[in-house]
């Protein structure tokens, strides 16, 4: 998208739209010279490969040996960018370097990262996982939002201590601390079960 600021060419005070560095006119007088490629552009070329626009964005190796997306970057962490028309929806980094550097994804396979680390890129470090296989790869790495860090989460980690606690040694009803507690029985039952918080909140990522 083109920017408004100066334009390049000395004398010229228009501000926008600025394509290169030049203002309109000065781009195009550049292209009837054959000199527009004397400045880059910041944008990928149209029609370019998914390794070259990987390699356009750029990344940063790390000690580790991930390949940390220098691109934009989603809330979750995972790199993101455009790979097809102007007004697509943006694509997981990841999953673009898996289709440019290992291969297709089967439909309804994610990819999945043996590093646990988002933004990572390195196609070493990414394998393909079913959704479940996904899943329990994320609950094994403590990487799902539990506990407290769950949005509809009502407990805190030391309200389940308490709970499980005061229970087993046979202080309170589960209807009782139900009460106590601003929830129903059947959740204080989940926790007791083990079906609700079943570990601490985990770590953010």
């Amino acid at each position: 998208m083109a920017k408004r600021t100066a334009c390049i060419e000395d004398g010229c005070d228009k501000t926008g739209p600025i394509v290169r560095g030049w203002c309109t006119m000065h781009y195009q007088r550049a292209m009837k010279a054959g000199t527009r490629s004397d400045r880059p552009t910041s944008h990928v070329r149209h029609g370019a490969s998914l390794d070259e626009r990987l390699r356009h964005h750029g990344w940063t190796v790390k000690p580790s040996g991930c390949w940390e997306w220098a691109g934009a970057l989603r809330p979750s962490g995972y790199g993101q960018l455009m790979i097809g028309a102007p007004g697509n929806r943006p694509r997981i980094a990841s999953r673009v370097a898996y289709m440019a550097w290992v291969g297709p994804i089967p439909s309804g396979q994610y990819v999945c990262h043996r590093c646990d680390n988002p933004p990572c890129i390195n196609p070493d470090h990414l394998f393909i996982g079913t959704p479940t296989e996904n899943s329990r790869d994320a609950m094994s790495k403590k990487r799902t939002a539990n506990g407290t860090r769950h949005p509809g989460h009502k407990l805190t980690d030391d309200q389940v201590v308490d709970i499980r606690t005061r229970h087993a040694a046979g202080e309170a009803s589960q209807a009782l601390l139900g009460r106590e507690f601003g929830v129903t029985q059947g959740a204080i039952y989940g926790v007791l079960t083990g079906r609700l918080h079943r570990e601490p909140t985990h770590p953010p990522i």
